[in-house]
């Protein structure tokens, strides 16, 4: 991974955990994003929230938490 693509600067990539979930990843089409919608959850705990019992999403899950995999 780049360094870069994990920083929360704005106009940055920034890459979701690897275990974020969300409905759309298993039915739309290949150009859409994956993570359009708004109901999220982790793969690890199968619950909104992750192993560090923060809320799940797009932005939430990123670098900064201590349950973060790329």
């Amino acid at each position: 991974m780049n360094t870069s693509e994990a920083k929360t600067e704005p106009g940055t990539v920034q890459v979701p955990c690897r275990y974020l979930r969300c409905k759309e990843m298993y039915y739309q089409a290949p150009d859409d994003d994956e993570f359009a919608g708004g109901a999220f959850w982790c793969e690890r705990t199968q619950e909104p929230f992750g192993p560090d019992r923060e809320v799940c999403g797009k932005k939430q899950c990123c670098a900064s938490r201590t349950c973060y995999v790329t």
